[in-house]
């Protein structure tokens, strides 16, 4: 179900010849909400998106290409199993985090104290991932997708996720309100599939992240927790994998066991204490704080003076919908900017704007 329906996308069971129709008149819909994510420019940024690491020269770090990708990889597998929608798992995890800031969950945080001073409400990824494939770089995606994006973050909340079906497109945006006012609001997703990558989610980072920090030096296999999930990524996915389908197959939601299920909370807990809060990964913090006031206060001068001669529009703005740019507000649209931008492109635009450059006669 699309917000904007389409007249010439068939039912995905439609009996009708491939060679006769264009793409999206044949594709199943999900399928082809894949192929909209996967060939948009949001998604084409995911590249230099920083995943937990950042400001870090090391070319087998995980960024958040390489995320979603196994997010989708490891949820297709169970879905595949438990006779799930494998297209509308794919989805959802391919864009679920698309609406990430630069520098992580740590520019997610300062970018929110932001917002929150222009009084725009908080800055939440899961909401802005909605916004920014909706209305930013709209795709007119179907609604479980979009509910699959804004629900997919709060995976340790408990051990079972059931879908609330009776959900619809009202529903959904004062869902998307309600992030505003608190973006750790947790969601209960429409349907299994969403449900699905939301466990997958945490399943899929935790183990990743323990394999960058042992590559890193900051932890050692053996510093790890002894739990019923193992202590290399390997062990992780596949033993959190085999519960879920074992605790989940025909039971109209999502879950793992208490025994797993408790594992993983050792194991996120000890990756926050040892990992993620690392004093090596907090050098440059305060100078990106700084960095985004600055940066959206020097854009908005610009735009203010320069108007459609600004960066703003020449960089970002010049591509959008009319609707987009008569009905945003400029904060707002500065916000979405900066929130779009890659962790490089953050750092050239700031270097072009602040630091002086050679003058050429």
């Amino acid at each position: 179900m699309r917000l904007h329906p389409e007249e010439n996308e068939q039912d995905q069971k439609s009996d009708i010849k491939k060679s006769d129709i264009k793409k999206n008149e044949f594709w199943p819909p999900y399928k082809l909400d894949c192929e909209r994510i996967i060939h948009s420019k949001a998604f084409a940024r995911y590249t230099d998106k920083t995943q937990v690491v950042y400001l870090v020269k090391n070319d087998h770090l995980t960024h958040r290409s390489l995320h979603v990708q196994l997010v989708s990889s490891f949820a297709r597998g169970i879905a595949e199993m438990l006779g799930l929608n494998v297209h509308l798992v794919e989805a959802i995890s391919l864009g679920h985090d698309v609406g990430h800031p630069p520098f992580g969950h740590e520019g997610e945080q300062y970018l929110s104290e932001l917002t929150q001073q222009l009084g725009l409400g908080s800055f939440s990824h899961a909401h802005q991932s909605c916004r920014l494939l909706r209305e930013i770089e709209p795709l007119n995606l179907n609604f479980a997708t979009y509910d699959g994006f804004l629900c997919h973050d709060g995976g340790m909340r408990q051990n079972r996720c059931e879908p609330y079906t009776e959900k619809s497109w009202d529903g959904h945006f004062q869902e998307c309100a309600a992030r505003l006012e608190n973006p750790e609001t947790d969601f209960r997703p429409a349907t299994l599939e969403g449900a699905l990558v939301k466990m997958c989610d945490t399943i899929s980072y935790l183990g990743k992240d323990i394999e960058d920090a042992i590559q890193l030096g900051f932890i050692q296999r053996a510093d790890i927790p002894k739990t019923a999930i193992g202590v290399a990524n390997a062990e992780i996915v596949a033993r959190c994998g085999k519960d879920l389908i074992h605790k989940s197959r025909d039971q109209g939601h999502i879950a793992l066991s208490d025994e797993i299920f408790n594992a993983l909370k050792i194991v996120r807990r000890f990756n926050f204490e040892r990992i993620y809060m690392h004093p090596k990964l907090k050098v440059e913090s305060d100078k990106i704080r700084a960095s985004y006031r600055y940066l959206f206060d020097i854009l908005m001068s610009d735009y203010e003076k320069k108007g459609n001669d600004s960066i703003l529009w020449h960089e970002f703005l010049h591509s959008k919908t009319e609707k987009y740019r008569t009905q945003t507000k400029a904060a707002q649209q500065l916000v979405d900017f900066i929130a779009g931008m890659t962790d490089n492109y953050f750092i050239s635009t700031f270097d072009k704007l602040i630091i002086p450059q050679k003058i050429t006669l």
